[in-house]
C-alpha cells in the first residue's frame, strides 16, 4: 500500500519556475558550442516564380563564408513527409531547398554558412539569382478556378475529404433549411520564441547532435538520420527550453534538415536562428478555412441534418498534419449536439502562399466557430431563446458514450466518452451573471449603447495516440528521475508529471527530476500535441511508477523479513505498518537490486526501474462553453470585451493553477482570433514583413475572465484526464463573433468572417440600418 496524501489535484508552485525566473533558462540561442559557425537562408522574394539560374560564386569566394550550399549540393530526398497525405500526395511535398521553381514568399533557395550571423546575412546579397515571375494564386476559391494558375503540375486539389452519417435525403426534406458561408482568416504562431536547429557532428563517435526547439525530436532525429544517411541511432535530437510552440513547431522545416547536413560536412557546430520576419513568411501558418454550411431543422428549432462543405489552403506544399486539420474540421463540426444526419466533404487546395499546419486548437476552433454561428442564425430566424436552443439540442449524460458515426482516418471511432454538456452551459451564464447581463443589456440599448452576450458551447478531442513512453527509475540516492517521450514548451509538464510519479511513490515532488526532449534518453516517443500529454504520457508515467512501486515493495519485504500487504511507502521509505522504526528508504531498496548485487527471491531484473509504452484506446473529449461579454463602439468600430467566462470539463486536474495557466493562454489565443489576428497577403502574394502589419492581443484586451472546473473523467486513461491546452481557444472566436452579433442586432447584423477588427466592424455597420 502507499502513504495517504493526495498530490494530484493540489496546486503546489511549478518546479521549473525559479530556473527560469532567474535567466537560468537554456533556450535554441543559447546553445554556443566550440567553433560554431552560423547560418542564414535566402528566400524567395517571389510567391511564384521559376529559378532560371543561381551563381553563388562570389559568395562563395568571399572570406567570411565557409560554405553556401543549394539544391544541387544536397542528397536525393522525396521531401518533407506528410504523414497523412493521399497516395498521390508526394507531388506536393516540400523539397529542402527550392531548385527549379519557387512556390510562396520565404521558400529557402540557399544556405550560407559563416563565422557569424551578420557576415552570413551580409553574404546573402552576393548570391545571384535569375528568376522569372509567375503569375502566382492566393485564394482557395480563386486556385479551384478553370484558368487558375498551377502550383504543381495537373492540379491544385492536393486531397479531398468525406464524412457522412444518417440520411442525407432527411435534410433536404425537412421544414426548415439555413445557407450561411463563413471565413477563418490565416493565423502565424508567434510563440514568444521562434524557430531554431543547431548541429554538431562527434567524427570519433560518429555521431550528429542536433538542438532543435521543436515539439517533435523523435520525427526530427528519423528524417534527419534519413536525410544525411545515418542510421537514427546516430543522430541524436536534444530539445533545450522551449518558449512556446502552439502547433507551429509540431512540424518538419527543411531548415531541421539543411542545417544537421552541413555539421555534418563540415564537421563544425552549425547554428541557425529565425527572425520574426522569417517567422512571418516562412514558419507555418494555421487556420485559415471557408465553410459553405446548410442545417436543417423543425419548427422548434431541433436539428434534423447539417451539411458543409470546407475548403482549405494548404498553402504550395503538404505540411506534416495539414491533411489531419481538414479531416478533424468536418468530424468535429457537430460540437455537443445531436444531429443525427450529417454530410461533410473538404477539399484541400495548393496556393502560393505559406505552407499550413495545425495548432493550437487544431480544426476545432473553425467549426466551433461555423456550428455556433449557425445556433444563434436558427434562434433568430424561429424567434426562439438561443439558451433553450442548445439545450434541445444537446446530447444528455444519458446518451454518452455516443457514437457519432464516423471512423476517422488517424484516431479511429469518433465516440464522445463522458461529460455532462448542458450542466455546463447552465454554470457558465450562472458564472458571467446572465440574467443580470441581459436586464443590462437592454437598458444600454435604450441608451443607444450596444452590449452583445455571445454564448459558444464546444468540444474538444484531446488524449490521442498512437502511443507514449514513460520510464520512472529510483536511483541509490532515492532519488525518482521520470523520463518521457512527450516535449514540453512551457505547459508545466516537469510539475505535473512530478506530481504523478510523486503520489504513486510516497515521496515529494522535489524528489523527483522530469526529463524530457532527449532522443538518447528515451528512444521513442511522439511529442506534445492534441492536449495528449497528461493523458497519454501521465499515464505512461504513472504505470510505470506503479511498477517501481510494487517492485519496490516486493524488494523491501524481503530486506524487512516483511509481508508485502503490511509495508506503507511515504515520505520516500518502505516501512512496516504501525512500526516507523522497521523500514529501509527508497534509495536502499534501488541499492539493492543495483547491479552486481545478488537479487532477492521473486525478484528477474537489477535496477528499480520501469518502461511503459501507453496506446489509448479511444481518444478522449473535453468539452465546456464559454460566453463573452462585449460592448461596441458604432462611431469607432472597437470591441470592448468586458468579460469572458468559462466552464469546462477536462476531466480530474493534475494541478489547477497550471490548468488555469493554460486556459487563459488558450483565451488570449482565441481572442487574438476574433478581434485582431489575420495573415492577409497582397496581390502578388506578399506576406506582413513585421508587427506592424500583424496585429496581436496584449494586455487589457478583456477587463475579466472567469473560470470554473467539472470534473467528469474519461473511462479511456487510468488518471481520467481529456486533456486542457487547448480548452480555451476553441470557443473564444464563436462566443466573441456571437457577442458583437447581438450587440448589433438591432442593426440585422450578421457575423460571417473573422477577425473583427475595428475597420471591418465600421464596414457592417455602415452598410446596415436599423432593424
Amino acid at each position: 500500500m502507499i502513504g495517504q496524501r493526495k498530490l494530484l489535484g493540489s496546486a503546489p508552485k511549478r518546479l521549473e519556475d525559479p530556473r527560469l525566473l532567474r535567466g537560468d533558462g537554456r533556450y535554441l540561442a543559447d546553445v554556443k558550442l566550440h567553433g560554431m559557425l552560423h547560418a542564414a537562408v535566402l528566400r524567395s522574394p517571389f510567391a511564384s516564380a521559376r529559378i532560371r539560374s543561381i551563381d553563388v560564386e562570389a559568395a562563395r569566394s568571399d572570406r567570411s563564408v565557409v560554405e553556401v550550399i543549394t539544391a544541387s549540393d544536397l542528397p536525393p530526398f522525396p521531401g518533407l513527409p506528410c504523414f497523412t497525405a493521399p497516395p498521390d500526395g508526394p507531388a506536393f511535398f516540400q523539397p529542402v531547398l527550392a531548385a527549379d521553381f519557387v512556390r510562396y514568399v520565404g521558400e529557402p533557395v540557399a544556405v550560407v554558412v559563416a563565422a557569424s550571423r551578420h557576415e552570413a546575412e551580409d553574404a546573402l546579397a552576393l548570391i545571384e539569382v535569375d528568376w522569372e515571375p509567375l503569375d502566382p494564386v492566393i485564394s482557395p476559391q480563386e486556385a479551384l478556378e478553370a484558368d487558375a494558375p498551377l502550383v504543381h503540375g495537373g492540379t491544385n486539389v492536393a486531397a479531398e475529404v468525406y464524412f457522412t452519417q444518417g440520411d442525407a435525403a432527411a435534410i433536404d426534406a425537412a421544414p426548415h433549411r439555413l445557407r450561411r458561408t463563413f471565413r477563418l482568416q490565416r493565423h502565424a504562431g508567434i510563440p514568444l520564441e521562434t524557430r531554431g536547429v543547431a548541429a554538431s557532428w562527434d567524427a570519433s563517435r560518429d555521431q550528429l547532435t542536433v538542438w532543435a526547439s521543436t515539439q517533435c525530436p523523435h520525427v526530427i532525429r528519423d528524417f534527419v538520420a534519413m536525410f544525411v544517411g545515418l542510421p537514427p541511432d546516430d543522430v541524436r535530437v536534444v530539445v533545450p527550453d522551449v518558449g512556446g510552440a502552439f502547433g507551429t513547431k509540431n512540424n518538419l522545416y527543411p531548415e531541421e534538415l539543411a542545417i544537421p547536413l552541413l555539421a555534418r560536412r563540415l564537421g563544425r557546430p552549425v547554428k541557425w536562428v529565425e527572425d520574426r520576419a522569417e517567422h512571418l513568411s516562412s514558419a507555418a501558418h494555421g487556420r485559415e478555412q471557408v465553410h459553405e454550411a446548410e442545417v436543417a431543422y423543425d419548427d422548434d428549432g431541433t436539428i434534423v441534418g447539417l451539411r458543409d462543405r470546407v475548403l482549405m489552403p494548404c498553402g504550395a506544399y503538404l505540411s506534416m498534419l495539414a491533411h489531419e486539420e481538414l479531416a478533424i474540421s468536418l468530424y468535429m463540426l457537430r460540437g455537443p449536439y445531436r444531429i443525427p444526419n450529417f454530410q461533410g466533404d473538404g477539399t484541400l487546395v495548393a496556393t502560393n502562399t505559406t505552407p499550413l499546419t495545425p495548432f493550437r486548437g487544431v480544426g476545432q476552433s473553425q467549426p466551433a466557430f461555423v456550428m455556433e454561428r449557425l445556433m444563434e442564425a436558427i434562434a433568430r430566424e424561429r424567434d426562439i431563446d438561443p439558451v433553450e436552443l442548445r439545450l434541445r439540442n444537446m446530447l444528455g449524460p444519458q446518451e454518452l458514450p455516443a457514437d457519432r458515426g464516423i471512423v476517422t482516418p488517424s484516431s479511429g471511432p469518433v465516440v464522445y466518452d463522458s461529460g455532462d454538456y448542458a450542466e455546463a452551459l447552465r454554470r457558465a451564464l450562472a458564472l458571467c451573471g446572465y440574467d443580470e447581463l441581459v436586464a443590462e443589456r437592454e437598458r444600454l440599448r435604450a441608451e443607444g449603447r450596444y452590449l452583445g452576450i455571445g454564448i459558444a458551447s464546444y468540444m474538444e478531442i484531446t488524449s490521442i495516440g498512437p502511443f507514449e513512453t514513460g520510464i520512472t527509475r529510483v536511483d541509490t540516492s532515492g532519488r525518482v528521475v521520470v523520463k518521457t517521450g512527450t516535449t514540453g514548451s512551457g505547459q508545466g509538464h516537469p510539475t505535473a508529471f512530478a506530481q504523478i510519479a510523486a503520489e504513486e511513490l510516497g515521496v515529494s515532488i522535489e524528489d523527483v527530476h522530469v526529463v524530457s526532449g532527449d532522443t538518447d534518453l528515451v528512444r521513442t516517443g511522439m511529442g506534445a500535441y492534441a492536449s495528449r500529454s497528461a493523458a497519454v504520457a501521465g499515464t505512461a508515467i504513472r504505470r510505470s511508477a506503479t511498477a517501481v512501486r510494487e517492485k519496490a515493495l516486493r524488494v523491501a519485504a524481503h530486506l524487512l523479513e516483511a509481508n508485502v500487504d503490511d509495508l506503507v511507502l511515504e515520505d520516500g521509505r518502505v516501512q512496516v505498518v504501525g512500526s516507523p522504526q522497521s523500514g529501509v528508504s527508497l534509495g536502499e531498496v534501488a541499492a539493492a537490486v543495483a547491479p552486481g548485487a545478488p537479487l532477492p527471491p521473486g525478484i528477474e531484473s537489477h535496477e528499480l526501474e520501469e518502461a511503459d509504452h501507453f496506446v489509448p484506446p479511444a481518444s478522449a473529449f473535453a468539452y465546456g462553453t464559454q460566453v463573452a461579454v462585449a460592448e461596441v463602439d458604432i462611431e469607432t468600430g472597437h470591441v470592448h470585451l468586458r468579460q469572458i467566462a468559462l466552464v469546462h470539463d477536462a476531466g480530474p486536474l493534475i494541478n489547477p493553477t497550471i490548468v488555469k495557466g493554460q486556459l487563459y493562454g488558450g483565451i488570449a489565443l482565441g481572442l487574438g482570433t476574433a478581434l485582431l489576428e489575420e495573415i492577409r497577403y497582397g496581390d502578388e502574394g506578399q506576406p506582413p514583413a513585421s508587427f506592424v502589419d500583424y496585429l496581436l492581443p496584449a494586455l487589457g484586451i478583456v477587463d475579466e475572465i472567469r473560470l470554473d472546473h467539472m470534473e467528469t473523467p474519461s473511462p479511456h486513461n487510468p488518471l481520467g484526464v481529456k486533456g486542457v491546452g487547448e480548452s480555451g481557444v476553441v470557443a473564444a472566436p464563436a462566443a466573441v463573433a456571437n457577442a458583437v452579433a447581438d450587440a448589433l442586432a438591432p442593426f440585422g447584423i450578421e457575423i460571417d468572417e473573422l477577425p473583427l477588427t475595428p475597420a471591418r466592424v465600421l464596414e457592417l455597420v455602415h452598410a446596415a440600418s436599423p432593424a
